[in-house]
Parts: structure tokens; sequence; C-alpha cells
């Protein structure tokens, strides 16, 4: 049987390196999983030699033996697809494969290491009111709120002891287990965590008196914050390593600052710019002359010229909100008071005026 060309299905040259194909292979097997084509026969063919060009090129030694013509497709390459080829199980290749999929497939799922051992906590949202001022200018806030952190008894492992855990002995300690399946696309491989010890490889005979076998205690914690300037309503912030904790070793998840902001009663925002009305008399706008404007920083006074029109902006500069990435501007309209009531003068004296 000829061979296929196997570079050509991945769409790479004969040179590519091996970051090179694992990269083409990620794009093809994510174009034509068949979770995104359903009941498509060609893309289901297509993700299937994608797989099987990637179990040779993907291995140092089968490569080799591909570019001399000499690999058999009797491997894994034809009628029912191992994506090991016929030399057993490769627990590096399984790896990069598996890899790839667990980050298509939402990362929820992987099989390097004990991976439950070495995992990261959950992340803990928390919802951070501010008024509009706060968002605008930044602030430092005060949050209390409670995470799960690994217990300082046991360190995590669950054990009342070191002497009081064992070996697992479903995975041999390597915390994950091997499952073979059959599928449409043929034999199938996968590696998961292993149920017996959740993945640390080791078996609690007498649990930790503090958490009681859990690994892991709630604990309130009290932290300030720091939020920075022009912050906007629904931004989501993050804060490294101040989630929750896993059990065993492993990284804390992350802090997330869901941010509300207050509507303002002056201001309307739109992204650094700042817009507000400004009420003016009849005689001020006929007149001219200074008239208050509010600001984040405060009120500052504006000579407006006589005959000022209903309804004129002004546009003052970088006098918006502030940050890192630049400076909003202010935007004033001004609006002609009327008012309610007048005296009899008053009326007169408008009457001749307007003749």
């Amino acid at each position: 049987m000829a061979q296929k060309d196997y570079y050509a299905i991945l769409g790479v040259s004969k040179t590519a390196t091996d970051d090179e194909i694992k990269s083409a292979y990620r794009k093809m097997a994510k174009k034509y999983h068949p979770d995104l084509h359903p009941n498509d026969n060609e893309a289901a063919e297509k993700f299937k030699e994608c797989n099987e060009a990637y179990s040779v090129l993907g291995d140092a030694q089968k490569r080799k033996s591909y570019d001399r013509g000499e690999y058999d497709m009797g491997m894994g390459g034809a009628g029912g697809f191992n994506p090991f080829g016929g030399g057993g199980f490769s627990a590096t290749g399984f790896d990069d494969i598996f890899d790839m999929f667990s980050d298509f497939m939402g990362g929820g799922r992987t099989s390097r290491g004990a991976r439950s051992a070495h995992a990261q906590g959950s992340d803990i949202s928390y919802r951070l009111h501010l008024t509009f001022a706060e968002a605008a200018l930044g602030c430092k806030k005060q949050i209390n709120f409670t995470r799960v952190e690994r217990c300082s008894t046991c360190h995590g492992t669950g054990a009342k002891s070191e002497q009081h855990q064992k070996t697992c002995d479903k995975c041999n300690g390597t915390g994950r287990v091997q499952v073979v399946t059959n599928t449409i696309f043929g034999r199938s491989v996968s590696v998961g965590v292993c149920d017996k010890c959740g993945g640390s490889g080791k078996i609690v005979t007498e649990k930790c008196r503090t958490c009681n076998g859990k690994g892991v205690v709630n604990v309130n914690k009290v932290m300030n914050v720091t939020i920075p300037a022009g912050v906007e309503n629904g931004a989501v912030l993050q804060i490294a390593g101040e989630g929750n904790s896993p059990a065993g070793s492993g990284r804390n998840g992350s802090l997330l600052l869901v941010i509300s902001v207050e509507n303002s009663k002056l201001f309307k925002r739109e992204n650094l710019s700042l817009f507000c009305d400004v009420p003016i008399t009849f005689a001020k706008a006929v007149n001219g002359g200074e008239i208050e404007i509010p600001s984040l920083q405060g009120i500052f006074i504006h000579k407006i010229a006589p005959g000022t029109a209903n309804g004129e902006t002004f546009r003052f500069r970088g006098k918006g909100i502030s940050t890192t990435r630049g400076s909003g501007d202010l935007y004033a309209t001004v609006h002609i008071e009327v008012p309610k009531s007048a005296s009899r003068d008053q009326l007169k004296k408008l009457e001749e005026f307007e003749r």
C-alpha cells in the first residue's frame, strides 16, 4: 500500500519542526472535530486523517521511518486508527494529543502527571459596589469573603500524618488510569484521573482531624484591593492567587472582582469622556458672564459670551476620566432656566426687550 502524504494532510513541509507539526495538527483537529460537524462523514474522515498523520509525524522514530519510506501502514494508518501506533501506549505522545483537546474542550480535563495533585483551585467571584466617583477616580477598598485554603495541619494530604497514607493500588501511585474504548473512528485510548485516590496517588488510612480528610478548610479572608481609575460597570478585575486552594499541591485560583458602579446625578459617561448639563439664567445667556462647571476634581469657573444659545455645548479637554491609557474630555451643555413666575414689572420689561 502506498504511503499517504502526511505532510500534505497537515499542510506542512517535510522540513517542518516538531512545534510546527504540533501547531498544524492542533488547527486541523479543531477545524474538523466531530463535535463541530455532527453527521458530517467528510469532516469525520479528515479528522481521522489528521490524527493518523500526527500519530506518525509527531513521533520522532515513526517520522524517520516514514521519511525513509519504511513506515508500515498497518501500524495504525489503515483499518482502525490507533493514535499510538502498534508499539503500545506512549505516555508522552498521548499527553501532547490529550492536552490539545483538553484546551479545545474547555481545559477541564488533563492527563499530564497526577493533575489533580497539581491542579489549580477554583476562582471566587466577588461583586464590588462602587460610587461613580470611586470608579472614575480609582480607590482602595477593603473586602471580606470566605475562601478555601489548604489545611495547615496535614498540608493538603487529608491524612493524619505521613504514616497514615499508602500508595493507591488502582493507579500504582500515578494518579491516573488508562481507558481503552472502541469508537466509530477506531480504537481510542484515554487517560483520566484515578477515581479511587482522586489523582493524588495516595489512599488515606486515617483522616486529618482538622479538615476531616478533605485537605482544605474554609477561612474568612479580609484584604485591601486597589481599584484603578476608569473602571467601568460590569468589568471584572482578576487577582491571581487569591481564589480557592486545591487539595494537595497546586496553585490557588483567582479572585474575580465583578464591578458594579452607581449612576451619577451629575454626569453621564462614554468611555473616558463625561457629559453634564449646566443650568443658566436667561439674563446670563443674554449678557454673558461666569458660570460654574462641575467636574471630577470639583467646580471650576467658565466665562460664556453674550448671546449664548440654549443647548450650546462646551468642551473641556482632559477634564474627563484620567487613566494610564489616557484622559477623556468633559462636555458641558448649558440649559436656560425659564422662571415659573414673574412680577408685572418684570413681565413688562421682558415685553419691552422682546419688542
